[in-house]
C-alpha cells in the first residue's frame, strides 16, 4: 500500500444497490476515493463509474483486482460469491472489505481468514 498520508483508492466489486450505497458513502469519507469499479458488464461498470466519479471501470472482476492503483476492494456481490471475490482480492495483494454475510459457512470464513494472514 502507498504511504499512510495518501488517499486510499477503493475498488468496488459489483454494481448493485449495496455497491451504490457504499459509493455514496465514500463521497463523504476523508482520505478515501472511489478509484475503480468492476462488473460482469463493461457497460454497467462504465455507468456506475460515471455516476459516482470512479476513475476506471472494468468489465470483469479480475481486471479490477489486477489494477495496481487500487488499495482496497469492497465486495458487494451476491452472498454466494463473497468467498470467490474476497480470495481473488487477497490473492491480488489487496485489502478486502466484504459485505455481510462474510461467508456462507464457517469453513469458508476460515479459508478467507487463513488466506488473509
Amino acid at each position: 500500500m502507498r504511504e499512510a498520508c495518501r488517499t486510499v483508492h477503493w475498488g468496488i466489486v459489483g454494481t448493485g444497490a449495496i455497491a451504490r450505497a457504499f459509493a455514496e458513502g465514500l463521497r463523504h469519507a476523508h482520505g478515501a476515493e472511489l478509484w475503480a469499479v468492476g462488473s460482469r458488464s463493461a457497460e454497467k461498470a462504465r455507468r456506475f463509474a460515471e455516476t459516482f466519479g470512479a476513475q476506471r471501470a472494468y468489465g470483469s472482476y479480475a481486471e479490477l483486482a489486477a489494477d495496481p492503483d487500487v488499495d482496497v476492494l469492497y465486495i458487494a456481490t451476491p452472498h454466494a460469491l463473497h468467498m470467490e471475490h474476497a480470495l481473488m482480492g487477497l490473492d491480488a495483494g489487496k485489502a478486502v472489505l466484504c459485505e455481510k454475510p462474510f461467508a456462507l459457512n464457517a469453513v469458508q470464513a476460515e479459508q478467507m481468514v487463513r488466506r488473509a494472514r
